[in-house]
């Protein structure tokens, strides 16, 4: 996924507008065991290497805390 994309999919979460219910959400990360944990930094990381086939990246940083797991049956996926 690119930022491009990602931009693509929150302007469709918030159908372009500002102030919606969506925009007070909080962001999680799944962990690969099921947990959810809570985002907590966006790192835009740069290579040093001159000529990179990838010369940026951006990160997202979890908290380690999980603080629960994921259960896809009690929440609604949009």
């Amino acid at each position: 996924m690119r930022v491009r994309d990602l931009q693509e999919v929150l302007a469709k979460f918030t159908n372009g507008q500002k102030g919606t219910m969506i925009s007070d959400c909080h962001i999680y990360i799944e962990s690969m065991d099921g947990f959810l944990e809570d985002l907590r930094r966006i790192e835009l990381q740069e290579s040093k290497i001159v000529g990179s086939m990838e010369p940026a990246r951006v990160v997202f940083k979890a908290d380690k805390d999980r603080i629960f797991k994921n259960r896809s049956g009690s929440w609604k996926r949009t």
